[in-house]
This record gives C-alpha cells, structure tokens and sequence, in this order.
C-alpha cells in the first residue's frame, strides 16, 4: 500500500551494503530528510530496481496501490502529458486500478523470489488478509505455469502494545487468526509465509523503556536474516526444478513478462526459463527444442509416436554434438519432466468459451508444485455478481486447486527413465550408424535430413529456415542475428528452426511444397538416386514421365554421397572411379541393405586393393 514504508525498509535493507560498499550503494530518498514531518504521498512511481553488490541481490521498489500521484513522477514530461488528459483524476483512478488488478501483482510474484508485502493494518484484522488474498488472487489471474515465490508481510509502524516483534511468534500468530485449519486458498500460491512487526524508529517510551530504534534494528536485522535463508531455499528449489539462470539472464525474462501482461496472455513462466536458457547454447538449445515439442495438446493414440519423435531428435542431438553419456540421464530426467499433468479440475468452475471439454491441469512436472493450474481459461460457476462481472471482463481466468502431479493414463508406459533409455539406444544406434556412413563430410547428407523430417512430421509443425536457432535436423548451432536481420526471425513457437543446408535438401526433394503431400513425397524421392534424377533433367525428361530413379542404397566412400545399385556398378566400371555428385574419388563403396542385414565385411566393396597417388593426382586423371 501507499505510503506503508516499502521505500524506506528498502534502504533499511541497503544499509549494510552501504557500510561495506564505502557508502556508493544507491538507495531510496527520504522524504522526511527534505522536508519537516512526515507525508502520506506516493514516494516511488512505476518500479525501481536497486542492486546489493556485495549480496548480489536486486530490490525491486514497485509504486503503491492506493495512493495519489507519486512525487517521482511529477517531471515536466509527465506535466505535459497530464495536460493533454480531459480528466487527469479519471486517469489517475484507471492507471491506479490497472496497476493494482494486473500489472504489479503478477510481476512482483513472477519475478521475484521473495515478495515483501508491506501494510500500516494490524496482522490479526481482515483488512490484511483481505489484502493478501486480493494480492495473490490478481497475481495468479492468467498463470498457466510458475513456480511459487515465498511471502513475508510486514506490519510497518506498529504501536508497542499491538506489535509483536519476534518473527516465530508473530507468524504463529497470523496463522492461528486467519488459518485455522492451516492452510488457505491464498496462501497455497507461495512456498512459506513470514511475518514481521516493526515499530516506528522515532517511538520512545519511557515508562515502559521501550526504544522503538533499538527494536526497529534488532526486527530489521532478522528481516535480512530471513530474505538470507528463503533466497538459498528458493535457489535449491529451482535448481531442482532444472532453473538455472544467471543475472543477466533474468532481465530478458522479466522483459518478455512484462510485454506479456501487458497484452493479457497466459503466463508460462516454464516456456520464458527454458527459452531463456537455450541463449547459452549447448543443451541449453535442446531443452528449448524439447520445451517447444512438448508443450502442444496431445491426442492418446499419438503419443507413442510424439515421444519416440522426440527421443529421435535427442539422439540426433547427442550423436552430431558428441554429448558425453553423462548427459543422458539428465536429458531423459528433463523429458520426464515435461510430461503434462492429467488432473481434473472440480465442477465449480467451467471453460470460458462454453465448451464442454473438461478442465485439465496445464502444468508440466518440472514446474509442479502442490497446485494445479487450469490450461485455459475458466470461468465460475454460480459466481456472486462481482466476481462473475470481473471474470466477464477479463475473459475469462485461470484456475488453481489444491493436488500433486497426476501422470496421464497415455504417458504412463514412458514415465520410466530404464524404459526411455532402451529406446534412445535404439536411436542412438541408428544415428551413429548414418553418421559413420556420411563420411568425412561435415554436414549431412539427403538419407540424415529426411530421415529426420519425416520423424519431426509427427508434430505437425511448420518447418521454417531460421539460422538464428538450433538446427533441428542437424543439429547446427544457431547464430545471433544481425542488427536488421532479427526483424525478420519469425514469432517463436510457431514453427521448427532449420539451417539453410537442409532445407535446401527439403526443396531439392520436393517435400517442403504445400501442395505435395509428405507422404508421397517421401515415397518418390526419400531414397532417390540423385544422380538418375539429375541424369532425367539433363536429358530434358520431365519429371515422372520416365522410369523412376533407383534406390540409393550405396554409399560412396570417403566423400558420403549415396546413389542407386546400376549407377553404382557404372562408376565401379570405370578405369579410375569417381563420384558422379561430386567429383571425389571413390575408395569404396558401401551396400547399406548388406549392411543392415550382414556385417561390415560383406557389405564394404573395395574398388582398388591399394590407394596410389594422393587425390589432387587422381581427380587430374
């Protein structure tokens, strides 16, 4: 609330990091420091963020929700804008309404890991537990996925009779008034609960001896102890959860919640961490991917199929990376974890289009707490007219309920890492056996890509080229845009980045025509012989009107190209043989059906028993 002290608690908290730091800590201004006596105006406006170097802390300031127009934000830029208003007090209420109903709830609880609730109200009356159920009910509005932060209230400037100022006793307290069963509907939003009494530094009493400067410090003192203890806790926590992210990480997601919010979208803090994370590259980049796979609606019959799809790409990632097989257990811990919670929601609550279909849990594991958040928007049954109007306004809510993660009937079978390994190594081998059949060639070749398409067709995705992002048919890290060329990079999560090389092999196929359906295209031209395709066009054939090209099931050794058996004895024929794609010399050729069904032996064909001369030389024959 306004004018409760959170600036000045603030520089309370600073003040240790001003002693260390040599006094060039900046922190809040003192009101009362300028002007003789105290005042009820709005100190701070919007959100100011201030730094503890020495704790590696951010305090974020956010402005009041009940006050007047604050006194920072009486520049002349905003005179002059006021001034071009009809009404500034209509605009003031609807800004301060904003505000307090959906801007500073939902950032300060999804961007902070300790949220400060300060108030001047008594801890034992409704009106702060109103204001506390209000908080996280307008902070969880459209929250799809998050992981809850931990909550401290603080009863600023309370008398000595009404305070009291030991933390332990005065949370017991609080609980034993407004939850006596224990736990509420509001409180199930945050990881613990915290509350501090603190009195007004300047009260001295006499009588009773009681110095409210001494107390204020010993309170203020156990404060920072307490932010201490639920920071490490709330560290652990998400490492658990596999959230990891630095400082500099934190402003592009805090960036991205804000643009969010304010257009009224759904909140998936999950998507934000992961996508965020993915910038570091490495298994970063996988772990978007698989974020991006896992996070559409899936049918019961199709899943089976999504998550093989899915252990397909992690083997190709593994195989083109060289990850080492450490990195397994974490990767197959992380797809476990982004399997979607099966819970149902009760029937108090009704989707907000009217349809029938029933109200799921939207969470994945990683982000699941022991709350079920709704996966659309939802709308109250027999609602009271209040509530049902600002529902109605909204468009609609989220809900959250009370439960621990529900594994789905159709995601049972893989919710097993033994059983997710004996899968991936199917995979793994397969992916190892085309990488050593490509050769020396470092990017891969027609048999990889289209493999690899025809797996990622599962998701029904679009495939796009975006160099920008991880390859995720060959694995190909991404590279930052230019200054004008990231204005081009499509929306995210709208489609499946790929690298220019293959999606030139997608065209040269014709499997990336809208009008060519995938599966026919497949059938024509998955393992075409590209030379007798070539060989048609030069030859002015039009295309399907001459027999079809043969199967390219030789490949040629070392340069990785695969043609057809009869192009294959062709060049075997000639007195020096030579790849037709490509123009290397050929030391061997490799029968892939001998090979898939015999052994190396029987299907390596050696064209000479003994390499003479180095290759310039023989390609100059």
């Amino acid at each position: 609330a306004t004018s409760a002290g959170k600036s000045w608690l603030v520089g309370q908290l600073l003040d240790e990091a001003l002693e260390e730091g040599g006094g060039r800590t900046p922190k809040p201004s003192r009101l009362e420091e300028h002007f003789d006596g105290v005042t009820l105006q709005s100190m701070t406006s919007d959100i100011n963020m201030y730094a503890d170097a020495q704790n590696q802390v951010y305090y974020l300031d956010f402005e009041g929700t009940y006050g007047t127009q604050p006194l920072q934000g009486s520049s002349d830029e905003l005179t002059e804008v006021m001034a071009r208003v009809p009404d500034p007090r209509a605009w003031e209420l609807k800004r301060r309404q904003a505000l307090k109903e959906c801007f500073q709830p939902a950032i300060a609880y999804l961007s902070c890991n300790v949220v400060i609730f300060i108030t001047r109200e008594k801890l034992v009356c409704s009106r702060a537990m109103e204001e506390c159920e209000h908080f996280a009910r307008a902070a969880n509005g459209r929250v799809v996925s998050a992981l809850p932060p931990s909550l401290i209230l603080v009863q600023n400037c309370c008398r000595p009779s009404e305070g009291i100022f030991d933390p332990e006793l005065c949370t017991a307290a609080f609980k034993q008034t407004h939850l006596p069963n224990g736990v509420g509907d509001w409180q199930s939003y945050f990881r613990t609960v915290d509350c501090f009494c603190i009195p007004d530094e300047n009260l001295v009493c006499k009588r009773s001896g009681f110095d409210g400067e001494e107390v204020c410090r010993v309170v203020v003192e156990k404060l920072r102890q307490t932010l201490r203890d639920r920071l490490d806790e709330d560290l652990k926590f998400k490492l658990e959860q596999q959230v990891c992210l630095s400082q500099l990480q934190w402003f592009p997601v805090v960036s991205a919640l804000c643009r969010i919010v304010n257009d009224g979208e759904k909140v998936q803090m999950s998507a934000l961490y992961t996508h965020v994370g993915a910038t570091v590259g490495g298994i970063g980049e996988l772990k978007s991917v698989l974020m991006l796979l896992m996070s559409g609606k899936l049918k019961s019959d199709a899943v089976g199929q999504h998550v093989q799809a899915v252990l397909s790409l992690i083997a190709r990632f593994v195989v083109r990376r060289d990850l080492p097989p450490g990195e397994l257990e974490g990767i197959l811990t992380n797809l476990r974890g982004l399997f979607p919670c099966g819970a149902c929601a009760g029937k108090d609550v009704e989707s907000a289009d009217g349809s029938d279909h029933r109200v799921l849990c939207g969470q994945m594991r990683l982000f699941h707490s022991s709350l079920h958040r709704s996966d659309s928007l939802v709308r109250t049954v027999d609602a009271d007219f209040l509530t049902g109007l600002g529902e109605w306004l909204r468009g609609g809510v989220t809900h959250a309920w009370l439960g621990e993660f529900e594994c789905p009937v159709a995601f049972r079978g893989f919710d097993d890492t033994a059983q997710l390994q004996a899968n991936l190594r199917e995979e793994l081998e397969s992916c190892k056996l085309e990488k050593c059949l490509e050769g020396l060639a470092p990017e891969v070749g027609s048999p990889w890509v289209l493999k690899a398409y025809g797996s990622l067709q599962r998701f029904g995705m679009k495939i796009t080229r975006d160099t920008s992002r991880m390859c995720v048919i060959c694995m190909a890290p991404g590279i930052a845009p230019g200054f004008f060329s990231k204005w081009w990079v499509p929306a995210e999560g709208s489609y499946l980045p790929t690298c220019q090389h293959c999606v030139d092999i997608l065209e040269r196929h014709g499997v990336c025509r809208a009008d060519a359906p995938f599966e026919a295209a497949l059938l024509d031209h998955e393992q075409a012989c590209e030379w007798c395709r070539r060989r048609d066009t030069k030859w002015g054939a039009v295309p399907g009107s001459g027999s079809r090209p043969g199967l390219a099931d030789h490949r040629l050794r070392p340069c990785g190209c695969s043609i057809c058996g009869e192009c294959a004895e062709s060049a075997a024929a000639l007195s020096h043989p030579a790849c037709m794609l490509c123009g290397h010399p050929i030391w061997k050729m490799v029968d892939e059906r001998s090979l898939m069904k015999t052994s190396w032996p029987a299907a390596v064909r050696r064209i000479r028993q003994e390499r003479r001369g180095c290759d310039a030389c023989t390609t100059r024959r």
